[in-house]
């Protein structure tokens, strides 16, 4: 016997398809795609109609609620609606065959029917607060994985997938659609992917990008001179083109230079997704900043030897008494709590009398 879970997942296929037809013509390969997903299972194509069925219906209700037609090309898009809310900040009001669409979806999904499809317009927004990391699910089948205090922000239309990094680091797994790209905005630089993984952070005016799978292109304004001129070019965009594990830093300053990075090392870079934090060999200072980016409360160092000092570890990143306690094992200081702050402090060493 067929049981409900599978005719859900079925419905929630053939109501994307029946969005996405209803959007304007399909690709070739989205065409040979929806074909052979037709062409697998009878239960399919009777899923397929009905979807394109439910939604004639809805611009016909539209009509009698005086709503207008959507015009070819509008900048919207479909997919399931994600239960729980993975998103912050505000979002455009959904027009009124918005509304009539997710009425609908909510009606038919206690009959059976065409499940969860709710039309998504203008530009959404997704945030993580200080020590969180937050995997979020786009309706085009991508995924953002969000660093500490980290906020994006997400434009999906037919055309093309955008998305502005504000401030922080994100992770982003990107689902395979030639006809759309993806597009990363960080500050003046862009990056632009089709399907493939890589990482982005944006820290003051500069932009870090390390890609993990595929190829992206990083694109970004020339360098300026120190009198604050565009130096050569004057004008326009320089262009990187980045495969796995290469990583590029991008600033206002200085010409882009690409770098390999080892399979281990880009592990160590990307320890974040985990909660983690790895050093090796970076200065206590590099390293206590790293952690304060986690955490409300914070390290302070005002020695200067002791903040040149290395450190070597892996630390959970919001474990801010564990990795004070450990540097100052390790360095030969001590951390002192004060108020908000711990201190790390250099041990005095004792002279012979």
């Amino acid at each position: 016997m067929l049981t409900t879970q599978i005719m859900e997942t079925i419905s929630e296929i053939a109501a994307r398809w029946a969005v996405r037809s209803n959007a304007g013509s399909l690709g070739r390969e989205d065409q040979q795609e929806l074909d052979a997903w037709l062409e697998a299972d009878a239960r399919h194509r009777g899923a397929y109609v009905r979807a394109r069925a439910q939604w004639v219906d809805l611009d016909r209700l539209a009509a009698l609620h005086g709503t207008e037609r959507l015009p070819p090309g509008s900048e919207l898009d479909a997919a399931p609606a994600q239960v729980g809310g993975n998103h912050t900040g505000s979002r455009q009001p959904m027009s009124r065959r918005q509304l009539l669409a997710a009425s609908v979806a909510a009606i038919t999904v206690v009959g059976g029917g065409l499940s969860w499809v709710v039309l998504r317009a203008g530009r959404e927004r997704y945030a993580s607060g200080i020590g969180e990391v937050r995997r979020i699910a786009l309706i085009d089948g991508s995924t953002m994985i969000l660093n500490t205090d980290s906020e994006v922000q997400v434009h999906l239309t037919k055309a093309q997938r955008d998305i502005h990094l504000l401030r922080g680091e994100a992770l982003f797994e990107v689902a395979h659609d030639k006809s759309r790209p993806f597009i990363v905005q960080a500050s003046d630089t862009a990056v632009r992917a089709v399907g493939t993984a890589f990482a982005v952070r944006l820290e003051s005016a500069q932009v870090d990008v390390t890609v993990t799978e595929g190829v992206v292109e990083v694109s970004g304004r020339p360098p300026t001179s120190g009198s604050g001129q565009v130096a050569s070019p004057p004008s326009g965009f320089i262009t990187r083109r980045l495969a796995a594990n290469e990583r590029v830093v991008i600033t206002r300053a200085a010409q882009p230079e690409l770098e390999s990075v080892a399979v281990a090392e880009l592990n160590r870079r990307l320890a974040w997704r985990e909660g983690m934090v790895s050093f090796d060999g970076e200065s206590l200072q590099t390293a206590v900043a790293e952690i304060n980016r986690h955490n409300r409360r914070q390290i302070v160092i005002d020695d200067p030897v002791l903040a040149g000092r290395p450190v070597v570890g892996v630390f959970r990143a919001t474990d801010l008494d564990g990795f004070s306690a450990a540097a100052a094992t390790a360095l030969r200081a001590r951390a002192v709590p004060d108020g908000d702050v711990i201190r790390l402090e250099p041990v005095a060493t004792q002279t012979p009398n």
